[in-house]
This record gives structure tokens, C-alpha cells and sequence, in this order.
């Protein structure tokens, strides 16, 4: 899928208060900082058009800005159908049928399991290479992986 370059650049000029000041009053961050993570959301939202596309553990605080985002509804669907040419851009969690899978997979063949979670990791680096640039990539899987683990992330947590 080719994607629009004007779009992410309309995208990211998307600002607001609110999901600034919500994600302040869970975690112990700078402004600067959320205002940071909130333009990374944004960027992976804009490749998430691409079927594929997911997020993996590294990435769980772009995840927790998606989740505030969208609990500010109408805002997040202005957002969609601004931004994202759609009516409302759904986040969806893989099912518990989904996860079941993957644990029976891990267990019955591991080495086939965690080939295929290495294509679907590839074409997600490729997606956001092509898309986003080479200092997203270390951005998302050197620096945010340490930054934002998920036990820092329980540790700045108010």
C-alpha cells in the first residue's frame, strides 16, 4: 500500500491539550517528552494503514499514548476522519483466540513460531524505514526499548 507523505505531514501537526495533560497525570514524564511520544504515536498511526502493521513490545508506550488518545472520542474520531480517511482508525488487540494460537505454537514448534514473529517483525522495520526513515527505526527499537520498558514504565507510573 503506498501511502501519502502530505498525510503524515497534516497528521503530525495535531496538537492538543488534553492528551497532553491526561498522559501527565499518569505517568511522571516532561512535557517535552509526551509531546515527543504523542508525534511517534501519530507516525504509527499513519503506517498502522498498512495491513501488517502491529505493534510489538518494544513499542508499548506508543500503545499506552494510542489508548489515551482514544479514550478522548470524539476528538480521536476528528482525528480519523481528518487525518486518517476514516470514519473511526480502529485499534485492535489481538483476540484471545489470537494469543491462544501463538501459545500453542510456541509450545508445539517454537523455532517455526518465532520465524514467523521474525517475518512479521521484518516487514514491520521495513514499513517504517520506507515510511518513516532510518532514525525512527533506532528511535522505536534502540531507544524507546530502554526508555520506555515496560518496567520503567510501571516505575514512572503515578
Amino acid at each position: 500500500m503506498q501511502l501519502d507523505k502530505k498525510q503524515l505531514t497534516q497528521l503530525l501537526q495535531f496538537k492538543d491539550e488534553n492528551i497532553i495533560s491526561r498522559f501527565s497525570d499518569m505517568y511522571q514524564m516532561e512535557e517535552e517528552e509526551i509531546n515527543d511520544i504523542l508525534q511517534e504515536t501519530l507516525k504509527f498511526l499513519y503506517i498502522s494503514q498498512i495491513p501488517g502493521v502491529f505493534i510489538p513490545d518494544e513499542l508499548l508506550v506508543l500503545d499506552e499514548m494510542w489508548h489515551n488518545l482514544i479514550l478522548f472520542t470524539p476528538l480521536y474520531h476528528q482525528l480519523s476522519e481528518q487525518y486518517l480517511n476514516a470514519d473511526y482508525f480502529h485499534h485492535i488487540p489481538a483476540s484471545k483466540k489470537e494469543k491462544e494460537v501463538r501459545t500453542l505454537k510456541m509450545q508445539n514448534d517454537p523455532k517455526t513460531a518465532k520465524e514467523e514473529y521474525a517475518k512479521k517483525l521484518e516487514f514491520l522495520l521495513t514499513v517504517i524505514y520506507e515510511h518513516l526513515g532510518e532514525e525512527t527505526v533506532i528511535k522505536w527499537f534502540r531507544d524507546y526499548p530502554k526508555k520506555y520498558s515496560k518496567e520503567r514504565l510501571k516505575l514512572i507510573r503515578k
